[in-house]
């Protein structure tokens, strides 16, 4: 982060939190399921938990951010997520993001579904903040 290779990396600039995009906090981009594999919430926690537990366990990590619809926004509240800004508008798209922000070790305790999952969100999420 901090090369200015993402967009989002700009938009943050000009909402004053370009600190997110700095080395260990990292950017979310897509989460594509298909169609015949939404079975519900419990299919999401698992899959942000095990994406977010690979990363965790790979890499160094103190946040995450994203940019995303109003919709999305709400949905990722509960993984941890909060708005960093609203109505940000995209050059060319006239429907409005927001700018979204968690730490990892929040993230994955939020989407942690069993005690073994909830036992390894706070070892990786005491390692990540801690790094």
């Amino acid at each position: 982060m901090g090369k200015g290779l993402s967009p989002v990396e700009g938009l943050l600039r000009e909402r004053g939190a370009a600190a997110l995009a700095t080395r260990g906090n990292w950017e979310f981009g897509r989460l594509v399921l298909d169609p015949a594999y939404r079975a519900g919430p419990e299919l999401l926690n698992k899959c942000v938990f095990l994406a977010v537990s690979h990363l965790a366990s790979e890499f160094h990590c103190n946040y995450a951010f994203a940019s995303c619809t109003p919709v999305l926004s709400r949905l990722y509240r509960r993984f941890g997520f909060s708005v960093i800004a609203n109505d940000v508008r995209v050059p060319g798209d006239e429907k409005p993001y927001h700018l979204i922000q968690a730490s990892i070790a929040d993230v994955l305790e939020s989407s942690a579904g069993t005690p073994a999952e909830r036992q390894l969100a706070r070892r990786l999420g005491g390692v990540a903040m801690a790094a």
